[in-house]
């Protein structure tokens, strides 16, 4: 696996959380990789080189404003030969809402090189519209990473967007899509969110492949 420039988008984070689809959570109640908590990690290569790790993460229900939710969380983070000339840390946390689901807060933190971004996005559904918040970095001298440092530079900027029945963020489809029972030959829909930008996701699952990995052979699905 490589980088991906400003962050893992959600068709790597679902390519990476599927490796797992057909493990022993998925033998019981699907939502089993919600509640009870999972944690990935992937080791990240470059040209041959050990560039850092990547997890995925889901740390149980907890609960947001009341609501009762799952908190994922996902990072990735580079290697220190890597860091010396391209250093990444990036988080994004998900708040997913337990019955029905649908995204209730996306928080996403980038560093990528010289790339900063700091954004939370609030999901209203009973109002019908999504807030973006974002750290304006234009004015912050570029040495200066620490996001309490930088606001004595710039500021936060919110919009507003319509938002959709039962939206997902780019983080909670991809555990979303895991809770699916999923088959060869089928396509399956979900409406997401990100980055003020509101689509249909798509995933069409091809077929089922047997991969001889470091951990064994396993049963995966080509999606």
């Amino acid at each position: 696996m490589t980088w991906i420039r400003r962050g893992m988008g959600p068709a790597l984070m679902l390519a990476l959380g599927l490796i797992a689809l057909l493990g022993e959570a998925r033998a019981g109640d699907p939502r089993s990789i919600l509640r009870d908590g999972e944690h990935l990690t992937f080791e990240v290569t470059w040209m041959g080189f050990r560039a850092g790790t990547a997890t995925l993460e889901s740390r149980g229900l907890s609960s947001l404003d009341g609501q009762p939710a799952y908190h994922l969380v996902t990072t990735a983070r580079s290697s220190p030969f890597i860091s010396r000339f391209y250093p990444v840390d990036d988080r994004s946390e998900s708040y997913l809402a337990a019955d029905p689901f649908r995204s209730l807060w996306f928080g996403k933190h980038l560093r990528e090189g010289r790339y900063r971004h700091d954004s939370q996005t609030v999901f209203d559904h009973a109002g019908g519209q999504v807030l973006f918040r974002y750290f304006d970095f234009s004015r912050v001298p570029r040495e200066i990473t620490s996001l309490a440092e930088a606001e004595r530079y710039g500021e936060y900027v919110e919009q507003r967007f319509p938002l959709e029945r039962h939206a997902l963020d780019e983080l909670a489809v991809l555990y979303y899509m895991r809770t699916l029972p999923l088959q060869p030959g089928q396509v399956y829909r979900a409406h997401v969110f990100a980055s003020r930008k509101s689509y249909d996701l798509e995933v069409r699952v091809l077929k089922r492949e047997v991969l001889d990995t470091a951990i064994g052979r396993r049963d995966t699905l080509v999606v």
